[in-house]
């Protein structure tokens, strides 16, 4: 790499650092558990990933973004598909599209695509991953509405299993690749989210939970658009979490392919959305009033059992959570993995 590319890279993953920094994200901090190239390549992925959220997000008309969204998709295929020390390309008419959008495209794709493409290449991170992340969020610009679990699983892989896979490349694995399982932890995590955002996404006119498990409960479209105290949805919320425990469990699989220097990450993050998933089934009502989250003391107890050295060595491995329905109430004797 000749110096004036290698002083583009590097002015990318400080724009990449910056953006993950400033993102407010409670992951970002777990990024400190990997050395620092694989940090800095975790930070050009979300990055990545925080860019096109944001795409999809904003307050423009649904076809401005999908367009927007669709130049972002040809300009990171065209920067991740072939040569890797080459000009940042853009799609065509982005850099028009850019004069008039709210967010700057040809900026965002100037400051990140070096960054990105230098990971990807440093990593072999195969770009269907990536691309599917956009894809992703392509796809909630077109459809917030699931008939069937099959078809919120195809979401869950887009949006949350594909960014997982690609995280694995980052953290270093021995083959072959544990893709059903990465698959399954995805899913899990994600699952876990909607169960938190349930009021959330009604307010925006959004229900991510497939109507052939709420139609089961004897619940409707009106019930999850304007979701009160129910029996019928706390036993609907109480299914899906012992599904998404399920998920978990098969996603915690991962750590036996995994290299040493990701399974910290790993651990804080499967630890932290497992943590959530049982505040979720001890009190499925909760979702109708607030979104559910981790007080700061149980945050700062899984932070600090992965960076303090001896308290992440005690550890159980597997955790104490794998095989256990969380909608039960259990009490376990203390275990470690000395």
């Amino acid at each position: 790499m000749n110096s004036i590319k290698h002083k583009e890279v590097a002015r990318s993953y400080a724009a990449v650092r910056r953006i993950s920094r400033n993102s407010g994200s409670s992951f970002y901090r777990s990024f400190w558990l990997l050395p620092r190239e694989q940090r800095d390549a975790m930070s050009a992925l979300y990055a990545f990933a925080r860019v096109t959220d944001d795409l999809g997000d904003s307050d423009e008309p649904i076809l401005l973004r999908r367009h927007w969204l669709d130049c972002w998709r040809q300009t990171t295929a065209m920067n991740l598909i072939g040569e890797a020390n080459g000009e940042i390309r853009l799609a065509e008419g982005m850099e028009e599209l850019s004069a008039e959008a709210s967010i700057d495209l040809v900026g965002r794709a100037r400051e990140i695509m070096p960054a990105l493409r230098h990971a990807s290449d440093r990593y072999s991170i195969p770009s269907r991953y990536l691309l599917e992340i956009v894809d992703g969020v392509l796809a909630d610009q077109q459809k917030n509405r699931f008939d069937t679990f099959e078809q919120l699983e195809h979401y869950c892989y887009l949006v949350a299993s594909a960014v997982g896979i690609a995280c694995l490349y980052i953290w270093g694995f021995r083959s072959p690749l544990p893709k059903q399982a990465a698959v399954d932890c995805g899913l899990a995590f994600q699952l876990t989210n909607i169960l938190r955002d349930v009021s959330e996404d009604a307010a925006r006119g959004r229900i991510y939970l497939p109507r052939q498990h709420y139609e089961q409960h004897g619940l409707d479209e009106d019930d999850l658009l304007h979701p009160r105290r129910d029996a019928r949805l706390r036993c609907l919320i109480l299914d899906e979490t012992r599904r998404a425990s399920e998920l978990f469990d098969s996603g915690w699989r991962v750590w036996d392919s995994l290299d040493d220097s990701g399974r910290p990450m790993f651990s804080m993050m499967w630890r932290t959305y497992r943590a959530l998933l049982q505040r979720i089934a001890e009190d499925p009502d909760a979702i109708v009033r607030h979104r559910v989250s981790l007080g700061m003391r149980q945050r700062l107890g899984i932070v600090s059992k992965h960076f303090v050295g001896p308290l992440y060595r005690r550890l159980p491995i597997p955790p104490l959570e794998i095989g256990r329905d969380p909608s039960i109430s259990q009490v376990a004797p203390a275990k470690t993995n000395t």
